[in-house]
This record gives C-alpha cells, sequence and structure tokens, in this order.
C-alpha cells in the first residue's frame, strides 16, 4: 500500500497550548482534509478522549515496555533495558504503520523523545510553539536530531520563527509563520457575570482582571501579584484572579502584599471562558510566551489585553489597538486574522507541498 497518510505526533493530552492547538487543527482537518490520520501521544493528559474520537490515538504510556512499567524495571535491573526499548519502539512503529503515513507531524518540540523512538523514514514537518527556556528545558540528542531531520517548521509567530532561526541555525527559507489560532465563534462564557462574581465573592460593581496559565516563573504570576499590588494601592474596587493550578508558592507573596481580600486563585478549569467573559481587562504577565492562546480567546471575547514588550509572541497580536482602542479591536483582529478557518488551510498546504516533494532540505 502506498504511504498516504498522516502520523500527528503530540508530546502529550494535557489541557495546555499545544496539545489544545493540534486539536482545533485536526476538527478542521477531518472535515476538510482529504487524507486518513492517526495520533502518537508521547503521554496522556485529559484531552486523550477528544483525540480518539477523532481518529485512531496511541500514547506511548500504554506500551508495556515504557519506562516506568514494572516489566521494563525488571529488565533494567537484569541488564536487559535495551530489549525493552526495542520492543517499545516496536510497539509504537506498530501502530503508526497502521495508517501508512507519507509525513509525521511533530506538534512540538517537545515531541523529540517520541519522533526519536519512532524513527521515521518519512518526511517530519515540526510545528514550533516553544521559546528558547524550552529549548532548553529539551536540550540533548533527541532535540538536536528533531531539528536535523526535520523536513519544514511551522512556527507559530515571529518570536518562535526567529529564535530557531538565529539560536538554533535553522535555515530561514525552512522556516513559515503560522499564528496560533482558535474556533472563535466557539469561545463564549456560559455563566453570567453575577455568577462568577458570587463563586468569586466580588462585590457586583467591582472591576476585575484576569490572569490565566500554570503558575510558575515563565508565566510571571509572581509579576501578576506585584502589578494586584500597585494597582490596588491606586483604584478601590479591583480585584484580581489568577486561573491555572495551585497557588501554594505564591501563597506568601499575596499575603505580603496585601492581597488576601483582593487576589483570587482557581484551579485549571476546563471553561476558561466562564471567568474570561466576566473579567474587564486580561493581563498576560508572562516572561516569555511563544503565541499564547488565552490572549486570542480574551479577545473573541472582546477583552482588553495588556502584555509585555519582547516577551515572545504576544505583542505581535496586541500591537498598540488590544490597549488603546479596547476590546472591540481585539475581537475585530482574532476573526480576521486567527480563526481556524484561516490557519488551517495554510498548514494543510505546507503539508501537502511536502509530501509532493516541493519542500527539500
Amino acid at each position: 500500500m502506498a504511504a498516504h497518510g498522516i502520523l500527528f505526533v503530540s508530546h502529550d493530552a494535557t489541557r495546555t497550548g499545544a496539545p489544545i492547538a493540534l486539536l482545533h487543527f485536526l476538527h478542521w482537518f477531518k472535515r476538510e482534509g482529504n487524507r486518513p490520520f492517526s495520533v502518537l501521544l508521547g503521554g496522556g493528559g485529559e484531552l486523550v478522549a477528544d483525540f480518539e474520537e477523532l481518529a485512531p490515538t496511541w500514547s506511548l504510556d500504554w506500551s508495556r515496555w515504557g519506562p516506568a512499567t514494572l516489566w521494563t524495571q525488571l529488565l533494567n535491573k537484569a541488564r536487559l533495558g535495551g530489549w525493552a526499548r526495542r520492543a517499545e519502539a516496536a510497539d509504537t512503529k506498530d501502530f503508526a504503520a497502521r495508517c501508512s503515513p507519507a509525513l509525521v507531524y511533530a506538534n512540538s518540540i517537545a515531541s523529540a523523545r517520541t519522533i526519536e523512538i519512532l524513527a521515521p523514514e518519512v518526511p517530519v514537518l515540526t510545528h514550533v510553539h516553544e521559546l528558547e527556556s524550552y529549548f532548553q528545558i529539551y536540550a540533548g540528542p533527541a532535540l538536536t536530531r528533531l531539528l536535523g531531520q526535520s523536513r519544514r517548521f511551522i512556527a507559530c509567530s515571529d518570536a518562535v520563527r526567529d529564535n530557531l532561526v538565529g539560536e538554533h541555525g535553522v535555515a530561514a527559507e525552512r522556516v513559515e509563520t503560522v499564528y496560533e489560532s482558535i474556533l472563535v465563534d466557539q469561545i463564549r462564557g456560559g455563566r453570567t457575570r453575577q455568577q462568577v462574581f458570587e463563586e468569586l465573592r466580588m462585590p457586583n460593581n467591582a472591576l476585575l482582571v484576569m490572569g490565566i496559565g500554570t503558575p510558575g516563573w515563565r508565566k510571571g504570576t509572581d509579576l501578576f501579584i506585584h502589578l494586584a499590588r500597585t494597582v490596588c494601592q491606586q483604584r478601590d474596587l479591583v480585584y484580581f484572579a489568577w486561573i491555572g493550578g495551585s497557588a501554594f508558592d505564591f501563597e506568601h507573596d499575596v499575603r505580603n502584599c496585601g492581597l488576601t481580600e483582593k487576589m483570587r486563585f482557581i484551579s485549571a478549569s476546563p471553561k476558561p471562558a466562564d471567568y474570561l467573559a466576566a473579567a474587564d481587562v486580561f493581563a498576560l504577565t508572562s516572561r516569555e510566551d511563544p503565541y499564547p492562546l488565552v490572549c486570542l480567546e480574551a479577545a473573541a471575547l472582546e477583552k482588553p489585553i495588556v502584555c509585555f514588550a519582547s516577551a515572545g509572541g504576544a505583542p505581535e497580536f496586541v500591537e498598540g489597538d488590544c490597549r488603546l482602542t479596547m476590546g472591540m479591536a481585539a475581537r475585530r483582529k482574532v476573526v480576521q486574522r486567527h480563526d481556524i478557518s484561516r490557519a488551517a488551510p495554510h498548514i494543510s498546504d505546507i503539508i501537502e507541498r511536502i509530501i509532493a516533494g516541493e519542500l527539500r532540505r
């Protein structure tokens, strides 16, 4: 059988930017594309069932020969770990072969280990959603090989493209920027502002500034807290809320800044649009962010957006009008530039050109 399918590789299925972006594309591709496809996951997550609804799906951690399994640990103790690694690779390749892939689509540099296990003999297209801090995290032989064997790269922003070219020696002609996109019309809040304010124990006449992301240095959660302190010193009835996970590491700063009554932390939510729709401003305090989908979601809900200059791809979207002329400009721009119906055909075209052999090293 001639190779004609596509194997999409995601490093995991967590509710984070790159897997969500891939799901957006695959929904479109299943409707509009003309090739069969399968999904190979490097690990699990909350979105596994979403991938399974779209296509045959396999995760490395389903193999009995994965690094964490009892079988492999016993083999490692017996100095037979190489056999387990070959067995894991065989499971992975058996799954991949079912769709007769003509191309492997690596959805992030975090997929490097999975690509190394797969060892594909067909062209690889790598969609890069990361900036330099993640390149340092994943630095190693697997990433070096992925960068070397990729026929073509899609960068989710010009900042990502510039980093690939400037810091990792990728030839500029091998990289195309396709901005992150969302299903704009599906972004809507399911609850009223009053319902959200009641949950967060805030007065109805308050202003709400929202931040979203896995709490940590890269997302600038500490900067969000200090922003809240500065604003609350100047204005009454302003509250700040952060969606994304445990606030344990930041409780000390919240107390020291006198923000115990003004700051809310919300665990990761499958419906962040409920909170974004209730907010007055979205503040992206990331120190480094390639092109966060949450900015696009805030724009779809007509929220004014503020971010730091030179902090990744977000300034490429925010520019000046998402602040000065507020949320209506943000909504207009996300509809015109960042709906999946605009980005997906571009990605599909790159895939078809690579398969046709028109894009070479």
